[in-house]
């Protein structure tokens, strides 16, 4: 298995699914690999290159400072690295790992989501990762955690502050006689 390419522990990826995804992340490198079964699991083969073909270019035309795209370029500026796909029937968030807010959460009902769950639907978390928390550096050295909620208790809950708001604003108007907008007071001396 030395010029196979297995898990950092040296091990065969356990599913073929595993494996698909580490051949992804290399092709995006520039590695182009095949999935091979191995030993009860699955290893990549790297293929060999082809030696390049020169194509004759005119030497105004030749620019040896520039890269060679081999992949889509996605600016910085546009791309989202808290924004992670949706599970159906779950709402998720990412929460700030700071003092209990995870488990505040947890005893709300949120479930942080592994890593694993997200394998198949997101190219960057690799199958070395399998078993950990979602979790992303958010800034100030803070990490922040994806989460999840049934869809029916993330509406409940939501439904619960709308009615608070709706008993509060309720109660400003009856202080001020009913009258819609009056909220607050003017004293002139």
């Amino acid at each position: 298995m030395s010029n196979l390419i297995v898990t950092r522990k040296g091990k065969p990826f356990a599913t073929e699914k595993a494996a698909l995804m580490r051949k992804g992340v290399l092709s995006i490198q520039g590695r182009e690999t095949e999935v091979v079964p191995v030993d009860g699991g699955f290893a990549l083969r790297e293929q060999p290159k082809a030696a390049p073909v020169a194509e004759p270019q005119k030497e105004a035309e030749t620019k040896p400072d520039t890269p060679q795209r081999q992949r889509k370029r996605v600016p910085l500026g546009r791309r989202n690295i808290l924004k992670y796909p949706d599970r159906p029937g779950y709402r998720r968030r990412v929460v700030n790992d700071i003092d209990d807010r995870v488990l505040t959460f947890q005893q709300a009902g949120w479930e942080p989501v592994s890593q694993e769950d997200l394998l198949d639907q997101d190219a960057r978390i690799g199958a070395s990762r399998m078993g950990l928390t979602a979790r992303k550096p958010v800034g100030g050295g803070v990490h922040g955690v994806l989460m999840e909620i049934p869809e029916e208790w993330y509406l409940e809950d939501q439904q619960a502050k709308q009615d608070e708001i709706k008993r509060l604003e309720d109660d400003m108007k009856r202080n001020r006689g009913g009258v819609e907008g009056a909220y607050g007071s003017i004293d002139i001396k």
